[in-house]
């Protein structure tokens, strides 16, 4: 364990002699640490986040490349203090399910670590994947279609660009709509290079 200003870099099993929890997954690119990593920290809470990664990287070895495309997705407070969630992105584009959460206390002391990132993204040319592809339209079109083979009275629908962590990685098009019967949210992953449904998923279902 070394000191660098008010960050406690983390390199070893205890810190201040108590010994924190690490959980590492590598074929799922998941690490998970628990136990109090650094003194009280300056900045507002993402940027305290952003330093206790940037300073601790060790603890994420191997994902350095994505931790430096990681964009502040949401901060919120709870009695327990401050929760940040940062989103992977490459090349601009979210990577799914591919996140790191910092948990602080009120006074901004790191106590726990979450991160489930991807590195299978890290050569991909997201320019390259999305010429001669879907548009947005066409995609909510097709997820549209796909939709109402699901339920009746499709209504309004977004789309996002976003990586799809498959075998190999596919560029795709998130569309989140609704339906009135059953009344339901879903999200529909279409491929921008072909159009095809990719993946379903109702993400939430409300009673009429």
């Amino acid at each position: 364990m070394t000191a660098s200003g008010d960050m406690v870099v983390f390199k070893g099993a205890k810190i201040d002699g108590k010994r924190v929890m690490s959980e590492r997954e590598a074929e799922k690119g998941v690490v998970a640490v628990d136990g109090f990593l650094s003194g009280p920290l300056k900045g507002t809470p993402e940027k305290a986040a952003s330093k206790f990664l940037d300073a601790n990287s060790e603890l994420f070895a191997g994902y350095g490349k994505a931790l430096q495309e990681l964009k502040v997705e949401k901060v919120s407070r709870s009695p327990a203090g401050y929760h940040v969630t940062f989103q992977q992105v490459h090349q601009g584009v979210p990577v799914e399910e591919a996140k790191v959460s910092v948990h602080m206390t009120a006074d901004k002391r790191v106590h726990a670590a979450y991160s489930r990132l991807n590195l299978d993204v890290a050569t991909l040319d997201v320019q390259r994947m999305a010429e001669n592809g879907i548009d947005q339209d066409e995609a909510i079109q097709i997820a549209r279609a796909d939709a109402g083979a699901l339920g009746k009275g499709v209504g309004k629908a977004e789309a996002d660009q976003v990586i799809l962590p498959q075998e190999p990685p596919r560029l795709a098009w998130k569309v989140v709509l609704f339906t009135k019967r059953p009344a339901a949210e879903w999200s529909v992953w279409v491929d921008v290079q072909s159009g095809q449904v990719l993946e379903r998923r109702e993400i939430s279902l409300a009673k009429e």
